[in-house]
């Protein structure tokens, strides 16, 4: 069978919540002996793990999200259409990547699998955004659910994802949930000397990922472990605006930031600290996500402190192996972090339940699982 395998996030380096999960999935299909073919950012790369590559540059996002897509959709469409006519399955992750296939198949003849991790334009109705992005947003929503409604089938990172697709219009016969996992095999929960005083935040840094509640819980956490100190690894829109508000609330003396790193390089960086935060604000977008960072938390070894969201509470449990507070909150944020910072025995016995936890979802057991249904026609 000839696939394409396409994403909007680079895959060279792995940037993106989803890029590691398409280009297992990738690496599943060729490893089952099918013909394939990515078509992704990849920095000029023109080979992946034996696989070759067409690559592109990835969607800037900088001025606007949606002239953003537009433009990396009209990039991507010529891609594809030198395929289109001898390719038996499209493997898309997100919907950034696929909105040209729903016209592309009254033209050509190809199954259509849609692997959603986030719903984009989503973010876009919960998020401030400029004058633009407010006008198009109620067009873009319909426009992501009609590109997720016309795929042969769907699959989803949350029962709560599988629910609000269903709730518009999605059927929900179509729509299967798959987690995702960890690289247990690659992710070393060893810790170095003094990573019992440092606090995490892995990953990208834009709007939707809250990482300013996450600065302004540092003053109260700080006053309280004034030895301790908070990493923000990755970068994103939003970095320099939380490396301006670190400066506004005196706390940037102990903080650390980087940029972009390569993912190997980022990783590291869990070896250095004994807990990981997420600070996403409840909003629905967030809500319906788990975000990989859980589970590369989990196979780091570190303690989790995260906002309450139904999505990653469908997997994790509260004081076995992470600690909850409310959303927004960033006391309340702080006080968890305390609490694993003083409580030894608490921060061990956190970290030790998400060892336990993320060992039911690693990309032996996931990647299968997510190809099985691609290639399944029913």
């Amino acid at each position: 069978m000839r696939i394409i395998v396409s994403t909007h996030d680079s895959l060279a380096p792995i940037r993106g919540g989803g890029a590691l999960r398409t280009l297992k999935c990738a690496g599943e299909f060729k490893k089952r002996g099918h013909d394939v073919t990515i078509i992704a950012p990849t920095d000029g790369i023109g080979e992946l793990d034996g696989i070759k590559t067409h690559w592109l540059h990835a969607p800037r996002k900088q001025r606007s999200q949606i002239l953003s897509s537009i433009k990396f959709n009209v990039r991507l469409l010529r891609k594809f259409l030198q395929f289109a006519g001898k390719t038996d399955l499209f493997f898309v992750h997100n919907t950034i990547a696929a909105a040209t296939l729903p016209f592309l198949r009254f033209f050509f003849r190809f199954r259509f699998i849609l692997d959603v991790t986030d719903v984009h334009a989503e973010y876009l109705a919960a998020a401030k955004c400029n004058w633009l992005e407010k006008l198009a947003t109620p067009a873009v929503l319909w426009i992501e659910y009609w590109i997720i409604k016309s795929a042969d089938k769907v699959v989803v990172v949350t029962l709560a994802m599988k629910d609000l697709l269903a709730a518009n219009g999605v059927p929900a016969d179509r729509i299967s949930v798959v987690y995702d996992a960890a690289e247990i095999d690659r992710i070393s929960p060893d810790k170095a000397p003094g990573a019992e005083k440092a606090v995490l935040h892995l990953g990208t840094v834009d709007r939707q990922h809250g990482v300013d509640l996450f600065i302004k819980c540092i003053p109260y956490a700080a006053r309280r472990h004034p030895e301790a100190r908070f990493l923000v690894v990755g970068g994103g829109r939003e970095l320099p605006n939380v490396i301006a508000l670190a400066k506004d609330l005196g706390v940037y003396d102990k903080c650390l930031f980087t940029d972009y790193l390569p993912c190997e390089k980022a990783r590291e960086y869990m070896r250095e600290a004994a807990i990981g935060v997420i600070p996403r604000l409840d909003t629905l977008p967030n809500r319906i996500v788990t975000t990989l960072k859980i589970y590369e938390y989990w196979a780091g070894g570190l303690a989790s402190v995260s906002s309450r969201m139904a999505g990653i509470a469908e997997i994790a449990e509260d004081g076995r192996d992470i600690l909850f507070f409310p959303s927004g909150d960033a006391q309340a944020m702080a006080d968890a972090v305390c609490r694993l910072l003083e409580d030894r025995g608490l921060r061990e016995k956190i970290a030790a339940g998400g060892l336990e936890t993320v060992k039911k979802h690693t990309w032996a057991g996931t990647t299968p699982r997510i190809v099985d249904i691609a290639l399944t026609d029913d």
